[in-house]
């Protein structure tokens, strides 16, 4: 054993119960993959970021508007049904008839704005107030009563559910 050459002793074979020794490797990362992933989600958050705050921008209020009122208006409380759509109630409480059928709520609305027209004191305004999730082809509907009576103004309010 003691003859035996360094070479072979580099080599990691030895004659006798020796150790044997093997070549480490030192170990790499390669930050390529770490950086490209880091990069896209920069991007990802900065145009989620610019997108939420696009949302959230603050409308001015309507500087030429004024607010509807109950005494010259005919009022018609739009709700969004489950079932069958929209339904309405004509008047100011909110506690009338329940109407869902569209020609019978076309005819009422109808008679509703032609009385008012011709109180003791006219009422010269439709004043519609709807639910946010109420569609606008059911208030457009609504809305085309008020050219039964001519003159009359049409108004629209959303309200928020509670």
């Amino acid at each position: 054993m003691h003859g035996e050459s360094a070479a072979q002793l580099d080599s990691g074979f030895s004659s006798g119960l020796g150790i044997k020794r093997c070549k480490v490797e030192d170990p790499e990362f390669d930050v390529t993959a770490m950086v490209d992933l880091v990069s896209l989600m920069n991007i990802y958050f900065l145009v989620s970021w610019v997108m939420t705050m696009a949302n959230e921008v603050d409308l001015p209020a309507a500087k030429n508007c004024v607010a509807g009122d109950p005494e010259t208006s005919v009022m018609v409380i739009v709700k969004r049904d489950d079932d069958r759509g929209s339904k309405v109630v004509i008047g100011e409480d909110g506690d009338g008839e329940v109407l869902t059928d569209r020609a019978v709520i076309l005819q009422k609305v109808t008679e509703a704005v032609k009385a008012g027209a011709k109180e003791a004191k006219p009422k010269d305004t439709l004043l519609i107030k709807a639910e946010r999730e109420v569609p606008l082809k059911d208030i457009s509907h609504i809305a085309s009563a008020a050219a039964a009576a001519e003159g009359f103004k049409l108004r629209l309010a959303v309200q928020e559910k509670e």
